[in-house]
């Protein structure tokens, strides 16, 4: 996998985001709230932020 800096609002079910904590892999997205999304909602592994905000992510390509 290719290691990509992206805006959140691109992150994809399957990416696998890279933090300070390790990694996250995504199972669900909730944008229901925009200008948040949510990574894997309710789960222990939830992340949230801001649509424009940029994470990195592990993924096979990038269209």
């Amino acid at each position: 996998m290719t290691l990509h800096h992206i805006p959140a609002d691109d992150l994809r079910i399957g990416d696998v985001i890279v933090h300070d904590g390790g990694t996250t892999t995504v199972r669900e997205l909730d944008r229901s709230a925009t200008p948040t999304i949510v990574t894997n909602p309710g789960d222990s592994d939830q992340i949230s932020g801001y649509v424009w905000e940029h994470v990195q992510v592990q993924r096979e390509e990038i269209n």
